[in-house]
């Protein structure tokens, strides 16, 4: 009985490490991924559209953007054929970068820490932050999932949603899409955003 007890004891203690060692590992990596962005942005030989393109590169590897496109159109992504998916997730990523891009324009030196980690499963993460100027701190929450399969061209953990002051991206493009769908196709969203970039 006691062996067991030790036994269970001891995967218990191991479990907790692998996951605190897998938290500690996403830490880091997120923090040098925003110092790698941070240079390009205070990079004053790059023109605002190599900057951009640099941005994005650097962060496509940890995004996955498929499924937040898939995820913002909810049950209406059925709807689409695999060349109109295909469309649908390009426009998502250049709505995207133009979001991001109006943001880095409006730069000035703000730096981002790492408040707290939470791991409320096995294959979720979410990395609390703070955005952190001279006049304020702007909470941001970085949320991450583990593909059952690691993509060759993406990271292991991947971001699918993020959360600025309690308010969801992926849930803001949801009701945005739900709302315009009620009395639009999904065709002519697709227009729509095609036009709007």
């Amino acid at each position: 009985m006691f062996k067991k007890l030790l036994l269970a004891c001891s995967l218990v203690f191991f479990t907790q490490n692998l996951v605190a060692n897998e938290q500690v590992a996403l830490k880091s990596h997120f923090l040098t991924l925003i110092d790698k962005v941070t240079k390009i942005v205070e990079d004053k030989s790059l023109d605002k559209h190599a900057r951009n393109s640099n941005i994005i590169s650097t962060l496509a590897p940890s995004f996955d953007f498929e499924l937040m496109a898939k995820l913002s159109l909810g049950s209406s992504w059925k709807k689409l054929n695999s060349d109109d998916k295909k469309r649908f997730v390009e426009l998502y990523v250049k709505r995207m970068e133009n979001s991001y891009s109006s943001k880095v324009d409006a730069y000035s030196g703000e730096k981002v820490e790492v408040k707290d980690i939470k791991q409320p499963k096995k294959n979720r993460i979410a990395l609390i932050t703070d955005l952190v100027s001279k006049d304020e701190n702007l909470e941001m929450v970085y949320k991450f999932y583990k593909p059952k399969k690691k993509q060759d061209d993406k990271e292991e953990w991947l971001i699918y949603d993020v959360e600025i002051l309690g308010v969801s991206i992926l849930k803001t493009d949801k009701a945005q899409f739900k709302e315009y769908l009620k009395t639009h196709s999904i065709t002519a969203l697709i227009a729509q955003l095609d036009k709007n970039i």
